[in-house]
């Protein structure tokens, strides 16, 4: 074996030693690397999945918000309607108050007293003997009381109505008292949400730039896994050749081996037949080949 063949045959194995412990740091590195993803891709997809949980939450109290809006203006709208009654009444109440200054006196009038007092009128006519006279004044007062108990009864009723309407604007008014509270309250709570929504939608503020920032890292991370993996198939193609190289460098070191054999065996047998000796049939197709590739295919 020559000396420029053992040197570059351990410059190839050196090579290859070296191409190895490359590829397994760059591999170990890709590895490290495909962790380091998986890790990113698992809290992207934790982040991605509080993002929709937020955006869900928010959606949902959005939906709550709106009810309440829409019942506070009904609410305003019930009050506005009671307003608008409640004017009428106090309307309709002035108007009876002056009308009721009239009616005062007769309504504080006896309405039994006054029937009592026609019954003895109307008993004394029919039991009593009368001159036309008495019988004349006996009727008229009797005329006069009835129409006096008409407006009596009347003005009672009229002061009964106006006592009603009064009850009635008490009762609207607490009706509004009411519906101003339940607005204030309803009014609360949409306040309260906009709150709690406000803070979801901070926290939502807060996910989408780490989602983006994981995403970019992802993307520089797989440009990174994908650059090593391009360089580990170009080590490893490196190292075939290499290797190719060897197997051809190994096949020509026993090529020329064989043919050192080959020629001392001819050496042999051309001093045999210097000498005169015999030769068998397998000496003599050793001495006239002219390579031991030659010997190989005439075997075969």
């Amino acid at each position: 074996m020559s000396k420029p063949v053992e040197i570059e045959e351990k410059e190839i194995l050196d090579k290859m030693t070296q191409l190895r412990e490359e590829i397994k740091r760059l591999k170990e590195q890709r590895y490290a690397l495909i962790d380091d993803a998986r890790r990113l891709r698992q809290q992207r997809r934790m982040l991605i999945e509080r993002a929709r949980q937020l955006r869900d939450e928010i959606k949902r109290l959005r939906e709550e918000r709106k009810k309440l809006v829409e019942q506070v203006r009904s609410l305003r709208q019930q009050r506005r309607e009671i307003l608008e009654k409640l004017r009428s009444v106090v309307n309709e109440i002035e108007e009876q108050k002056r009308v009721a200054a009239e009616y005062r006196p007769l309504a504080r009038k006896s309405i039994n007293a006054i029937r009592r007092r026609i019954e003895e009128l109307e008993w004394r006519q029919q039991t009593s003997v009368l001159t036309p006279e008495e019988e004349k004044e006996i009727i008229d007062e009797i005329v006069r009381l009835e129409a006096l108990l008409q407006k009596a009864m009347e003005a009672r009723k009229y002061l009964q109505e106006l006592t009603e309407k009064r009850a009635e604007l008490y009762g609207l008014r607490l009706q509004i008292r009411s519906i101003g509270q339940e607005i204030r309250s309803v009014s609360e709570k949409i306040s309260k949400l906009d709150e709690r929504i406000g803070a979801l939608r901070s926290q939502l503020d807060e996910i989408s730039p780490q989602i983006d920032n994981i995403t970019k890292q992802l993307e520089d991370l797989s440009a990174k896994i994908e650059a090593l993996r391009e360089e580990i198939n170009r080590k490893v193609q490196e190292l075939r050749e290499l290797s190719e190289r060897l197997k051809e460098l190994r096949l020509g070191q026993e090529k020329e081996k064989a043919l050192q054999i080959y020629e001392e065996k001819k050496r042999r047998i051309e001093e045999k037949l210097k000498k005169g000796e015999p030769l068998t049939l397998e000496e003599l197709r050793l001495l006239y080949a002219t390579s031991p590739d030659e010997l190989e295919e005439e075997s075969e």
